[in-house]
């Protein structure tokens, strides 16, 4: 099945051989998530400027949050729009794992042996077999435990839930396409209620001793608001109805700017639980994703009217498709700069500003080397079944003709 274009546009400029619209600014659009968590990491966690206002940009503004929260919905518009699913439930999960998994397994590897080799680091602790096995499968967000959590190169606890929310993909896809068009701004609004309620519930019913990680919540707090994949769920879901709005051509005219206000207001909600008037669950939870998720499908009908964009620029694209890599390889090239630099030294701001710019280089030239020489080719190797050789009588006889 193709998927219809805007009815304000002509045709789409690109498609694919399917005839379903390609949408490369929204890969161009990953680069610029994948920075806001490359900054947020690396101001908030490495921490290397002697100024602590300069170190504490990491979080008092929530852009690493709000990146995260779009990697999510935008997992489930991609998948949604591209339609991969209706290739069969074995070929579509097998080309997830392709994906997910080369890129993983390789740093996964590579920092386990760094850990042999150089030790415990600043950014990197140690692992026990039991946390990295589990690591290595990711299954990890499941754990309600932090050395599961943390564990290995702890960052791709958000891969762990991107690996469920693919394997779920075929329970929730075939039930949302039978939605009346009418009806999915509905379904849209009761998504966004259970984003909203989800950390109402956890503050009234969940407890426990604060976890100094992410004070003032508790661990469980913690992991239930933000690690479990349950919980995050429904901003994937959110990726799949915008998705199919733009499909079926419910999407009104919106201006970019209004989607601004609404996120500044929605920041304004996070503020407000770091100043203890709503519970301090909300600024852990994915309430920015109820406002952040109307720029996927503002992007996403650029290309569909054909209209020119910066992100569907070859360079941008190319840094695009290879975030996944990148945001894989940052925390592992992070702990070793930390650990050149000085376990805890700090600098000025010229040469904190340095150090941090390299490390940016460094990440990306890393993440850019594993996508082509590990993940796109295994990808390819890996993701697509061999073909069926025919046996003698599959063969047409010599001369015969073939069906028309």
């Amino acid at each position: 099945m193709s998927v219809p274009t805007s009815p304000r546009t002509a045709p789409p400029a690109s498609t694919s051989s399917a005839g379903i619209a390609k949408l490369p600014s929204l890969t161009g659009y990953r680069f610029i998530l994948f920075n806001a968590v490359f900054w947020t990491h690396t101001l908030a966690a490495a921490r290397f400027f002697k100024n602590e206002d300069i170190n504490d940009l990491g979080h008092i503004w929530p852009y690493g949050t709000t990146a995260l929260t779009s990697f999510f919905i935008l997992s489930g518009f991609v998948l949604t729009w591209g339609e991969a699913w209706r290739n069969g439930l074995a070929r579509y999960w097998r080309a997830r794992a392709a994906k997910i998994f080369p890129g993983h397994v390789a740093v996964w590897a590579f920092t386990l042996i760094l850990l042999a080799v150089v030790g415990p680091m600043a950014l990197i602790g140690p692992t026990d077999v039991g946390p990295a096995i589990a690591n290595l499968f990711l299954v990890q967000a499941w754990i309600p435990n932090p050395s599961y959590m943390m564990s290995v190169y702890g960052i791709n606890w958000s891969v762990s839930c991107e690996i469920a929310f693919y394997l779920a993909l075929p329970l929730f896809i075939r039930p949302l396409l039978k939605i009346p068009a009418k009806a999915l701004w509905g379904v849209f609004a009761g998504l966004v209620a259970l984003i909203i309620t989800i950390p109402a519930l956890i503050d009234a019913f969940v407890g426990g001793p604060v976890w100094p990680f992410w004070a003032p919540l508790s661990f469980d707090q913690a992991w239930m608001v933000y690690f479990l994949p349950l919980s995050r769920l429904p901003e994937f879901l959110l990726g799949i109805v915008l998705a199919r709005i733009v499909q079926t051509r419910q999407w009104p005219r919106i201006r970019a700017r209004w989607i601004f206000l609404a996120t500044v207001a929605a920041t304004y909600l996070v503020w407000l639980a770091v100043d203890d008037v709503l519970p301090a669950t909300y600024a852990s939870s994915g309430v920015l994703s109820i406002t952040v998720c109307l720029f996927i499908p503002l992007i996403a009908l650029r290309d569909i009217d054909g209209r020119s964009s910066f992100l569907a620029r070859k360079s941008w694209v190319t840094l695009g498709d290879a975030s996944y890599a990148t945001y894989l390889v940052h925390w592992p090239v992070l702990a070793i700069v930390r650990e050149l630099a000085g376990p805890t030294e700090k600098y000025g701001l010229w040469a904190g500003l340095g150090i941090v710019l390299g490390t940016l280089v460094l990440t990306q030239a890393a993440g850019l080397a594993l996508c082509r020489y590990v993940e796109r080719p295994l990808m390819l190797r890996l993701g697509r079944p061999k073909k069926q050789q025919p046996t003698p009588t599959d063969r047409p006889l010599v001369g015969a003709k073939e069906p028309a």
